[in-house]
């Protein structure tokens, strides 16, 4: 090789470099695909009539580590991933008994919520397992949709806390699958709690907004309508709102995420860095309401004078913790709640809202005192800021609409298994769309 061609080779190779890497990453996306690891039927798929275990090949998935109460330990779900803690590749489809003679021609997908399952969710709400005689005896949303002649499925998550994005790409991922299945044009979807994160990343394409999820499907224009149930639609703020909820998890050692960077617990300063790792889609769901007209109240109180309360929510350090403040808590996690706000869903999809205003969730007796639990700062299902389950704006920014709302009477809990919730859900899928918002 002459001098001049040397040159001009060493001159170029760092745009040749360039080139291969570009076309090497663009071939490993071209070959991620939806793999079928395999099907569970019979007893071990019970109560739905079969279980699809589904893996996405794309490189981008990394495997998200669990608090170990997070793990499934649901005898249905864990026999179907093979293990408690899944790679977050992989997903589970459940199919409802008779979904290939449903009299309704839109599919229905149910997606559960934080630290939850398809199963517990959605077809025995009263048990955390399938009861040992076999028999439900107080069936869910799966089986009331079947028997008003629905094809019902669901999804199930690798990871109950897990990153939303990557769950909202398994989400076009089952939707994909079913609609291979079923032939339909697009589906319905149910969305409870958490679950209604990844539904709004892929109907809003976020993916596109953030570098790091850039590679997430984009919207498929496959989703007819969404009901949000008990949805953090302008999302939360519990850790950083209440020291007694740190201290709780703490205490009980709960698969949940807490607010301080660092705490006294037992005499000594502990750090929490590492626990809040294991609740990365918890901290995309953050807001700050007290910026949105819901300031601190009793239950916030902290016993020295407030201090610990003002330094949790608004950052700083106090005798009890050290807090970075939610605000830079939000922006760490990436803004999502916001970013969701503003881009709104795709316009070709109809939202639904349900929500619940029943404020004590359950109680704590005390000897002859019982204390009410829930959330009292404002309306709320006991959990849930009410102005967060029915907040319409950030679904509407783009032009999608919200055909209908109803508020029951109920908490976070309840407003799964309600008779007049039920009745609700299934009119919405049905053709005879409701148009009245209920309170």
């Amino acid at each position: 090789m002459d001098k001049n061609r040397q040159c001009c080779l060493y001159r170029n190779l760092p745009i040749l470099l360039t080139v291969f890497f570009a076309l090497f990453l663009s071939v490993g996306t071209l070959r991620a695909e939806l793999q079928l690891v395999k099907e569970i039927e019979g007893r071990d798929s019970f109560p739905w009539e079969r279980i699809e275990l589904l893996q996405d090949t794309d490189r981008n998935f990394v495997y998200e580590e669990f608090h170990y109460k997070s793990r499934h330990t649901h005898s249905v779900t864990q026999k179907a991933f093979g293990t408690q803690t899944p790679h977050s590749r992989q997903f589970l489809l459940h199919f409802a008994p008779d979904w290939q003679k449903a009299i309704h021609p839109v599919p229905v997908l149910l997606v559960h919520g934080a630290g939850d399952n398809a199963t517990r969710g959605f077809a025995h709400p009263w048990s955390f397992d399938i009861p040992d005689n076999g028999q439900i005896d107080k069936p869910g949303i799966m089986q009331y949709l079947v028997r008003r002649g629905f094809a019902v499925f669901a999804i199930t998550y690798s990871h109950p806390h897990g990153d939303n994005f990557l769950q909202a790409h398994q989400l076009a991922n089952a939707i994909s699958r079913i609609r291979q299945l079923t032939g339909s044009e697009k589906v319905d979807v149910l969305c409870h709690s958490k679950g209604a994160m990844s539904v709004r990343i892929y109907a809003s394409d976020l993916g596109k907004e953030y570098p790091k999820y850039h590679w997430i499907h984009s919207f498929n224009q496959d989703i007819r309508k969404v009901l949000f149930v008990a949805s953090p639609l302008k999302g939360i703020d519990t850790a950083f709102r209440y020291y007694a909820y740190n201290f709780t998890v703490m205490y009980e050692d709960m698969a949940a995420p807490v607010a301080p960077s660092r705490m006294t617990w037992q005499g000594k300063w502990i750090d929490t860095d590492r626990h809040n790792e294991l609740f990365p889609g918890q901290f995309q769901m953050l807001n700050n309401w007290v910026k949105d007209g819901i300031p601190l109240n009793y239950q916030s109180g902290t016993s020295d004078m407030n201090f610990s309360q003002k330094a949790l929510y608004y950052g700083g350090v106090s005798a009890l913790l050290k807090s970075d403040g939610i605000d830079l808590a939000i922006q760490k996690a990436g803004d999502v709640i916001n970013s969701l706000c503003r881009k709104g869903m795709d316009p070709s999809v109809t939202c639904h809202i349900l929500a619940g205003s029943k404020q004590e969730i359950d109680k704590i007796k005390f000897f002859w005192l019982e204390i009410p639990v829930g959330e009292f700062a404002d309306a709320s299902d006991g959990i849930l800021f009410l102005k967060s389950a029915t907040y319409e704006k950030g679904l509407t920014a783009r032009g999608a609409k919200v055909k209908s709302k109803k508020v029951l009477k109920t908490h976070h809990i309840g407003v799964t298994v309600l008779p007049e919730a039920l009745e609700y859900i299934s009119e919405v899928f049905s053709e005879r769309d409701s148009d009245k918002e209920i309170r």
